[in-house]
């Protein structure tokens, strides 16, 4: 498994110009609709958040520094403000030394906790449930619960389709695990799910406790390994086997692994599905970090190590990024009557929901500012309708419009303006529901 020692040469790239706190670092003439989103914009989380260095991430890359130098001690107030950050991956976009920022930081946390430092609690508990035999998921519910919403099959091991739900589309937002289902099933992929499945460990992963990440990780590969292509609708399940599983396994995946959206791309672009039904509403994308920023990143990487000249292929890897990110746009774009509307901070650089890397679960202040933020920048769109494809996007942006909705009752003051009329829908539902 990958250590933090083995990416020192890779931090030691960082030149510390702070390129990466922003959304277009190189781009400060950059025009958009209005004045406040227009040119450079600081787009980090944390730092955004909090305000000093420290939990941007150039502060970050400096204090790994620090750490595999010796001059920066392990603690628990370190591990805090380490564990302040989505792992968005904006950061890595914008960096022109292509410094693998959301490796760094995760392998600091890792670091860290293996030094001897004890987990922030919510992240500890979220990998003790997952270690349970009766949980094997970090929302604390009965395994024997995982496949209660599915009616379809289970435990066909004689299927070349396995669907991986995930813990929160099989807990949380069962309507996404409903509706994915749904959808397979309409687009003729005979597919099972399997009782036995547990948790991906992406939170895990990311909140540095890799020896459980380890075991979920093999017990998945063993338990998938016959099945020919796993399919997902999870945003940080399909991250996690695509990009984690070979990168900290060290092996290629046993099998080919597609979101949904993938599937319904492939079918329309061969000129196999036409959806013919309209959604006649005002709407704009939200580009979740795990199926679109870091895919595309992988991609970039992927053709860079395999380079002689990266100034070359440099171009080459931006082009094939830039066909990952319009991928969901050729889907929606396929949707009739709908007015699409683009978000000013899109494709690698778009803003992060605020849920991921742990920070829901142990900053949940920090999440909700991150998300409103965003709402506020679609709403600025015009848009009645916030789509996107994610569980954990969905769950954080609907938090975000509830809290600006009880602002409203309580002070009387209309925030229809940042949101607190949007919708928020999973492009999944509506393709479902448009596919009828």
């Amino acid at each position: 498994m990958t250590s933090l020692e083995e990416l020192r040469k890779i931090n030691a790239r960082c030149i510390h110009c702070r390129a990466c706190q922003y959304a277009y670092s190189n781009e400060p003439d950059r025009e958009g609709a209005d004045e406040e989103y227009t040119g450079m914009m600081l787009s980090c989380p944390g730092g955004n958040f909090y305000g000093w260095e420290g939990y941007f991430n150039s502060g970050r890359m400096w204090m790994a520094r620090a750490f595999l130098e010796g001059d920066l001690k392990p603690s628990q107030e370190m591990l805090e403000v380490v564990e302040a950050c989505t792992t968005c991956g904006l950061c890595a976009e914008q960096c022109t030394n292509y410094i693998d920022t959301v490796d760094i930081i995760e392998e600091l946390r890792a670091a860290i906790i293996e030094s001897g430092v004890e987990p922030l609690k919510r992240h500890k508990m979220i990998g003790d449930r997952v270690l349970e035999e009766d949980k094997r998921n970090p929302y604390n519910d009965p395994r024997s619960d995982r496949t209660a919403w599915h009616d379809g099959s289970v435990d066909d091991k004689n299927m070349k389709v396995a669907y991986y739900v995930g813990c929160t589309g099989a807990y949380r937002q069962q309507g996404v695990a409903k509706h994915t289902a749904s959808i397979l099933k309409k687009l003729g992929v005979d597919y099972t799910v399997l009782t036995e499945e547990v948790c991906c460990g992406s939170p895990i992963l990311r909140t540095g406790q890799k020896d459980i990440f380890k075991k979920v990780m093999n017990e998945n590969l063993e338990m998938f390994k016959d099945f020919d292509l796993l399919v997902f609708s999870c945003a940080g399940c399909f991250r996690t086997f695509k990009v984690d599983y070979p990168k900290q396994s060290g092996k290629p995946l046993p099998f080919k692994v597609a979101h949904t959206l993938d599937i319904a791309y492939d079918l329309i672009t061969e000129g196999k599905l036409k959806i013919e039904k309209p959604y006649n509403k005002k709407v704009t994308w939200h580009d979740p970090c795990h199926t679109i920023r870091h895919i595309g990143l992988a991609i970039e990487k992927e053709i860079l190590e395999k380079s002689d000249n990266w100034l070359l292929d440099s171009r080459k890897a931006a082009k094939a990024k830039e066909a990952w990110y319009e991928r969901p746009r050729e889907v929606i774009r396929a949707i009739p009557g709908m007015d699409f509307r683009e978000m000013y901070r899109i494709k690698g650089n778009s803003f992060c929901c605020g849920a991921g890397g742990g920070v829901k679960t142990q900053f949940p202040d920090m999440a909700n500012d991150t998300a409103r933020e965003r709402i506020k920048e679609a709403a600025a769109t015009g848009a009645e309708v916030l789509l996107t494809s994610c569980p954990f996007c969905i769950t954080n942006f609907n938090d975000a419009v509830k809290s600006l909705k009880k602002e409203e009752e309580e002070t009387g003051k209309d925030l229809s303006a940042v949101g607190s009329k949007l919708e928020i829908v999973e492009l999944l539902e509506l393709m479902d529901q448009l596919l009828d």
